[in-house]
């Protein structure tokens, strides 16, 4: 099992679901996932978090979806936190290139600093220097977050974004009907860009592995779950587009290749 003790700057390092739905959302991730919890409370003793595990390593969190999001009808969404050496730095970088400061920068006890921005494009991220939290404790694993990747209408402009915020380079690849980037951190690809898929809004999507895409696929509709697309072939592997009871959308692939790191 790949176990990780931190990210390098502009990494996908954490995810998590925000939901008007906490105890039903522990429940499905619960049974598709084999996840337990480990609830933290706020120093108030307030607002509650809940990490995710297995094998009592943290793999994603959870906690309630903001008033202003459910106001919007959004009842939940997976959001994805880059690594960042300076969460400040980073800040006032995506505002210099035409990004939105959306909350932030605070820290979080010791786990960490964060914040969150809207790109140029209007999608939103999540920028995390760690301190306690390194992030994923697990990753490439069934089970475990395995990819992000941002459709944007813009991928140039995403290239441009992405880089001056994040350093982050860029190899883009034309595939049977779409282009595809994939970000690089020196060497390693770490995520990717695309067009958004038809009907599909600008925004990061959360990947998790799986052993058998078909079982994962019928056991979200047996959790109350819905399966919105697939199973369907992937230059990756077999792909899943799925649905949790509150709305929350995810995908599971089961790789051609397991990921070693």
């Amino acid at each position: 099992m790949p176990h990780r003790d931190g990210f390098a700057q502009g990494t996908p390092c954490w995810v998590d679901l925000s939901t008007d739905d906490i105890e039903g959302a522990k429940a499905f991730y619960g049974g598709l996932f084999g996840w337990s919890w480990d609830d933290q409370e706020g120093p108030d003793g307030g607002f509650m978090y809940s990490l995710a595990q297995m094998d009592g390593r943290n793999v994603a969190g959870l906690g309630s979806a903001p008033e202003e999001m459910i106001a919007a009808g959004v009842r939940a969404c997976w959001n994805t936190y880059m690594a960042v050496d300076s969460v400040d730095d980073a800040y006032q970088a995506a505002i210099e290139a035409g990004g939105v400061g959306v909350f932030g920068p605070f820290d979080i006890m010791t786990s960490g600093r964060m914040a969150f921005i809207m790109d140029d494009q209007g999608v939103h991220i999540g920028l995390w220097q760690a301190g306690d939290h390194k992030g994923a404790q697990v990753v490439n694993e069934p089970g475990a977050f395995i990819w992000s990747e941002v459709y944007a209408p813009d991928t140039d402009a995403a290239v441009r974004f992405y880089g001056k915020v994040l350093g982050l380079g860029a190899e883009t690849t034309d595939m049977v009907e779409m282009s595809y980037t994939l970000w690089k951190v020196g060497e390693n690809a770490v995520g990717g860009l695309m067009a958004p898929p038809e009907g599909v809004p600008p925004c990061w999507s959360v990947y998790f592995g799986t052993e058998d895409a078909e079982s994962t696929a019928a056991r979200t509709v047996e959790l109350g779950g819905q399966v919105v697309n697939g199973p369907f072939p992937s230059p990756m592997g077999p792909l899943a587009v799925l649905q949790d009871p509150s709305g929350g959308v995810f995908l599971a692939v089961q790789p051609n290749e397991w990921p070693t790191e």
